[in-house]
């Protein structure tokens, strides 16, 4: 593990020698009506091909991980402005991250209207987008990143079905939908945006955003693949300077409809709901972050045609301390726990393994947009094949 530090290291010599020759923040034309910035990062760390606790739902290990985006925003007038983003990972193939219209209809009220692949109406991470400028960690929370059990294209017959699943949301397989294995669904997905309208009004200590999607906060969609619409919302105070604090909810249609139609008499809306609190202070050299999310989802068994409730909880709270204009030093105490469910013969089980996380990263600043970062990573599960792991990974991050 050694050789990930060594590597780092000399390669933060030449981006030091050449920090003074690229660009420190975005680019603009058109007497500032286009700006263009990117982001470039580049992670180094541990092999995770048996535990699987920084698997994403788009098959990466977010430790061992390059992205590259490109970000744009063009206003054509003052009412009026087309915001995109273009990303890549591992070298995949590019995928639209953003894709929205906004419309400021009156321009002395703070309100916008949002239409097309829209940055997310709860919480508050997915909302920061949690890129190189606002971020001191290499992992993700537990809620946004770790796969459960569950998928949106297959349902289990049996309560079996779904025991037999547990930890294994790297790769799951149900007997009622598609028959193709793959990576179940987090709480909420940070790796994508869901599609529709969102409406934002910010006023004095108060902000408020709404919105109706195609998707839902596990999974977020370009189309959508049921009759069903997705309605969040999040509230936003800020009683003093340095204190920010908010409430969510979100209720979506979560099965697809392919799903819906081999367990016909499956009582209920099988719909993802959830609710969610976070809160921010600064102070200093301080900053302090918490967030907790509660999501349910309402599951078909297809062979009982019965539905059960399956609950998530997802809490953690970070802190980071700038020790000088360079040095930032960062941790954070996460956890994922889950519901019990009725399974065989009075046993009740949660319906997928409770997960712990602790992180502790070192971040040096060689300018303001150009980070060598250094992070040490333990999981700890109440499940699977492997039940606990520790990583070390370092970080290059660049952005403009």
């Amino acid at each position: 593990m050694c050789r990930v530090f060594v590597l780092l290291a000399f390669a933060a010599f030449p981006l030091a020698a050449a920090a003074q020759s690229i660009p420190s923040g975005p680019v603009s034309a058109f007497d500032g009506r286009l700006v263009v910035g990117a982001e470039v990062v580049a992670n180094i760390g541990d092999v995770d091909e048996t535990a699987y606790f920084n698997y994403t739902d788009y098959e990466h290990n977010t430790l061992r991980l390059v992205r590259l985006a490109l970000a744009a925003n063009w206003r054509p007038t003052e009412r009026l402005a087309f915001v995109g983003e273009v990303r890549t990972e591992d070298f995949g193939q590019p995928r639209a991250y953003a894709a929205y219209l906004r419309v400021r209809p009156w321009l002395r009220h703070a309100l916008d209207i949002q239409v097309g692949q829209i940055p997310p109406s709860f919480g508050a991470y997915g909302r920061r987008g949690y890129q190189s400028t606002d971020n001191a960690f290499i992992g993700y929370p537990l809620a946004y990143q770790y796969l459960t059990a569950l998928r949106p294209d297959a349902v289990p017959a049996t309560a079996l079905d779904l025991l037999t699943m547990r930890a294994r949301g790297w790769r799951t397989t149900y007997p009622v939908g598609s028959a193709e294995a793959a990576p179940g669904v987090p709480l909420i997905s940070a790796f994508r945006w869901d599609t529709g309208v969102q409406a934002h009004w910010e006023g004095g200590a108060v902000d408020v955003t709404g919105g109706v999607t195609v998707g839902t906060l596990s999974d977020p969609r370009v189309e959508d693949h049921n009759d069903g619409k997705q309605l969040s919302g999040r509230l936003g105070l800020r009683p003093f300077t340095g204190l920010v604090a908010g409430v969510s909810a979100s209720r979506g249609e979560f099965i697809a409809d392919n799903v819906n139609t081999l367990v016909p008499n499956s009582p209920g809306s099988h719909a993802q709901t959830a609710f969610g609190a976070d809160a921010e202070y600064s102070r200093d050299h301080w900053l302090v972050r918490g967030e907790l999310v509660w999501s349910r989802w309402n599951i078909p068994f297809a062979a009982t045609q019965t539905t059960q409730d399956l609950d998530a909880l997802g809490a953690w709270v970070e802190g980071r301390y700038r020790v000088t204009p360079r040095i930032v030093l960062a941790g954070r105490a996460d956890r994922l726990t889950f519901s019990r469910f009725d399974a065989i013969a009075g046993l009740r089980p949660t319906w997928d393994a409770p997960v712990e996380r602790f992180e502790v990263d070192a971040g040096y600043y060689l300018q303001r947009n150009l980070v060598l970062r250094f992070a040490v990573q333990y999981n700890d599960r109440n499940g699977g094949r492997v039940r606990s792991r520790t990583y070390f990974s370092g970080q290059i991050a660049y952005w403009f």
